[in-house]
């Protein structure tokens, strides 16, 4: 049984990144047993992970280890700056990769039915989690400064 508050806001923040992982794992999986000499694995396990953890951030944030901790905000807040460069660099990235190897580099040694369907499965879920991501960390900053404009009026100072 579980007693403290901590540790109950530690299984909890463990628990959805273990969520997270598993997800993007799973995300993954068809393109890694189908495709393995796909180049974009890391950026697109991190836009699942990064897209996952700030949408939770953005709706449950009072409920987290990061509420009351304003340093830890702004600190959160300042790094995702570089995510975001590199988010959008890699999404770049994966647009000039196809635009300059064909549609279908990936794919082409694959039978014409699965070849279609995982070169749209691969394009859709990477465009779909890397917006998600983009879009999140763009707004993520915006929530913590209210958050911490919130908690510091509330008498919250550290």
């Amino acid at each position: 049984m579980v007693s403290s508050k901590g540790s109950i806001s530690a299984i909890f923040e463990f628990s959805w990144w273990a969520f997270a992982v598993v997800l993007a794992c799973m995300v993954l999986l068809p393109i890694y047993s189908t495709i393995p000499d796909f180049p974009f694995y890391l950026p697109n396990f991190i836009y699942v992970v990064v897209a996952v953890t700030l949408t939770r951030y953005l709706f449950l944030l009072r409920v987290t280890w990061l509420r009351d901790r304003l340093i830890a905000q702004a600190a959160v807040a300042f790094l995702l700056i570089p995510l975001i460069f590199y988010m959008v660099q890699e999404f770049n990235a994966f647009i000039i990769y196809f635009d300059e190897r064909g549609p279908d580099v990936l794919v082409r040694g694959l039978e014409p039915d699965l070849g279609g369907t995982m070169d749209n499965y691969m394009h859709a879920e990477y465009r779909f989690f890397g917006v998600w991501a983009v879009v999140a960390s763009i707004v993520m900053p915006f929530r913590l400064v209210y958050n911490a404009w919130v908690r510091y009026r509330s008498g919250v100072r550290h």
